[in-house]
């Protein structure tokens, strides 16, 4: 019996995205309204903000939306954009040490656990490792529903707007507020790929010119 314990304790950790925005349950559905909101808009929206306060789960919808690009594995309830074949997608930060502590650990899990994350185990192909931080992530490759492999490049701000120049996108997504020129740079990114830009953070600096871009309405027709 103990042994089935653990090997069910092993199989959710390496399926955590199961366990969010079901009908039932303490992340059911109907607790997240914003949330729903803010995955709908997708279908509608080029760009979209998700400003919420802190511990209100920002990053996960964040990492719950990506997930399911990168995977073609849409739940049923999903009325926000879908994506028919795998994507390029960026996941971002202002740091190296918060995309890695943040972004990259919802994503794929503890580093020497990877797999534990949003993205399930069993699709996680390969991922190859950034110089400079330690146990950071460079890009990983994740199987998708009708074959081949979606690519997920992590980056920070810091790195400056040059690192994201010659990306070709289908989805962005910038936890924490960043500069107008990685804005731009992402949005354009995706040019040619009819992509989506998303951003999820806390407005920690006031009424800022990015944040101004959103308003009113909250989100942007850009």
């Amino acid at each position: 019996m103990l042994l089935l314990i653990a090997a069910e304790k092993e199989r959710r950790s390496r399926n955590k995205i199961d366990s969010f925005f079901p009908e039932k349950g303490p992340f059911r559905r109907e607790l997240y309204k914003p949330h729903l909101e803010f995955f709908a808009a997708g279908s509608k929206y080029r760009t979209r903000v998700f400003l919420a306060g802190n511990r209100t789960g920002k990053t996960i919808a964040g990492a719950y939306e990506l997930t399911l690009h990168l995977t073609g594995i849409y739940p049923h309830w999903w009325v926000g954009k879908r994506f028919d074949k795998p994507i390029r997608a960026v996941a971002a930060s202002d740091t190296g040490k918060t995309t890695r502590e943040v972004v990259q650990q919802e994503l794929l899990g503890q580093p020497g656990r990877f797999g534990t994350g949003m993205i399930p185990f069993d699709l996680l192909e390969k991922s190859t490792m950034r110089s400079g931080v330690t146990d950071a992530v460079d890009t990983c490759y994740i199987k998708h529903a009708v074959g081949g492999f979606s690519t997920l490049i992590f980056k920070s701000y810091e790195q400056k707007r040059e690192s994201f120049q010659g990306l070709s996108l289908e989805f962005g997504w910038l936890d924490e507020e960043c500069p107008e020129q990685i804005f731009d740079e992402t949005l354009t990114r995706m040019a040619t790929t009819g992509g989506l830009l998303a951003l999820t953070f806390t407005p920690l600096q006031g009424l800022t010119p990015l944040i101004q871009r959103f308003l009113p309405g909250g989100i942007s027709t850009a």
